[in-house]
C-alpha cells in the first residue's frame, strides 16, 4: 500500500515527500475511522449492559482502534524508514517539526475563531442533525442530552474524565501527528488542493457527525493552511487539544454542577 521512505535521521526534513498513489490515500485517510465507527456501534449495545452512556463507546473505540491504527501505521512508516520500530523514530517520516515558539501566540486567536464558527454553524449542525434523526443512532445526534438519560453523576464524571484523556489529549495529538504531519505532505495534489483535499478528508472520517462536517472543514483549511505555512505541526496538536478538551470540559461542569 505505501511507498517505502527513503532512510533519514531524525533532524532530517525533506522539502518534497514521496507520495502515495490515490488507492492508498483513500485508504488511508478513511479506513480507520471506518473500523472506529463500526467498533463503537458494536460496543453501544456492551455500554447498556454496563450501564454506561452509549457515547461512551466512541471513547473505547478510540482507545482501543483509532489511536492504535494511527499510531502502528506511523510507527510501520518508520519502521521502514529507519529500521527500527521505536516512537524516537518517527521524526524520520513526519513533516512540519519546526517549535511552536511565538507562533504560540495565535493560539487565543485561532480559538476564538472556533468558537465562533462553532456558534454561526450551529444551527446548521442542528438542523442536520434534525434531518438524521430516525436514520442515525439518537447518541450520536447533537440533540441527545446525555446528563438527562438516567445516569448517576459519579458515572457521568467518570467516563468524562477517561474521555478527557483519550479524546481531550492523547487521540488528538496522534491524530495531527498522523493527518498533518504524516499524510499531508504525501498526498497526490500540493499547495491549496492539497490544503483543501486534507481537510475534506478529515471532516469526512468523522462518520459519527456528519452534522459537524462543515464547521469540521472551515476549520480544518484554516489550521492546516498555517500548518503547512508555518511548518510548525505542533500548533495543530494544541489548537486540536485545545477544541476537544473544552467541549468535554463544558459537560463535565454541567454534570458537576
Amino acid at each position: 500500500m505505501a511507498v517505502a521512505e527513503t532512510p533519514r535521521t531524525p533532524s532530517q526534513e525533506p522539502l518534497v515527500w514521496r507520495r502515495f498513489g490515490w488507492p492508498a490515500t483513500l485508504v488511508l485517510h478513511l479506513a480507520p475511522a471506518a473500523v472506529t465507527f463500526a467498533g463503537a456501534l458494536a460496543l453501544a449495545p456492551l455500554m447498556d449492559r454496563l450501564g454506561l452512556p452509549r457515547g461512551f463507546a466512541l471513547t473505547v473505540a478510540f482507545a482501543l482502534l483509532l489511536t492504535p491504527i494511527e499510531l502502528g501505521l506511523l510507527l510501520r512508516a518508520a519502521r521502514r524508514a529507519t529500521g527500527r520500530w521505536s516512537l524516537r523514530a518517527l521524526p524520520a517520516v513526519l513533516a512540519y517539526r519546526r517549535p511552536l515558539r511565538w507562533w504560540g501566540l495565535l493560539v487565543p486567536v485561532l480559538f476564538a475563531v472556533a468558537v465562533a464558527a462553532a456558534v454561526g454553524l450551529a444551527p446548521v449542525g442542528d438542523r442536520l442533525g434534525d434531518e438524521l434523526s430516525g436514520t442515525y443512532p439518537d447518541w450520536l445526534l447533537p440533540s441527545y442530552e446525555v446528563t438527562a438519560a438516567g445516569f448517576s453523576t459519579s458515572v457521568l464524571v467518570g467516563t468524562l474524565l477517561v474521555t478527557l484523556v483519550v479524546d481531550g489529549l492523547l487521540n488528538p495529538t496522534v491524530e495531527e501527528l498522523y493527518f498533518r504531519a504524516y499524510l499531508l505532505p504525501r498526498l497526490p495534489v500540493a499547495g491549496l488542493s492539497a490544503v483543501l483535499l486534507s481537510a475534506a478528508f478529515f471532516s469526512i472520517q468523522h462518520y459519527w457527525q456528519p452534522y459537524n462536517w462543515l464547521l469540521i472543514f472551515v476549520l480544518q483549511v484554516i489550521l492546516t493552511a498555517l500548518i503547512v505555512r508555518l511548518r510548525c505541526v505542533r500548533l495543530g496538536i494544541v489548537m486540536h487539544v485545545l477544541t476537544n478538551s473544552f467541549g468535554i470540559l463544558a459537560t463535565f461542569l454541567a454534570v458537576v454542577s
